[in-house]
């Protein structure tokens, strides 16, 4: 009777301790797909090519354009000068665009 309830004891425990196993490993891999995903975003978000931080999105006139958290550098994707220029008619930088796209 005693060797039944030694061997129930022991499944037990080690039910209890393979379902302590799987939670761990559940909450390790959450945590490394978790990591995973940060680095590829770090990877992913661009970088400024004069000091090396971290591009950020953010709205000029409802123009989504890139700043660098660093040096505070202002960088245009293609496309992005010509709709700052576009929208400010009359500015420097509308006439200074315009003498550009004469002289190309």
């Amino acid at each position: 009777m005693a060797d039944k309830w030694d061997e129930r004891k022991k499944a037990l425990e080690d039910e209890y301790f393979v379902k302590k196993e799987r939670e761990l490993i559940a909450k390790l891999k959450a945590k490394k797909d978790e990591e995973a995903g940060q680095a590829v975003k770090e990877i992913c978000h661009m970088r400024c090519p004069k000091c090396g931080e971290r591009l950020k999105e953010r709205s000029f006139q409802k123009i989504l354009i890139d700043q660098c958290t660093g040096c505070r550098g202002i960088w245009l994707d293609a496309g992005e000068l010509e709709q700052v220029a576009g929208r400010e008619e009359g500015s420097w930088i509308n006439r200074l665009w315009q003498r550009v796209e004469k002289q190309g």
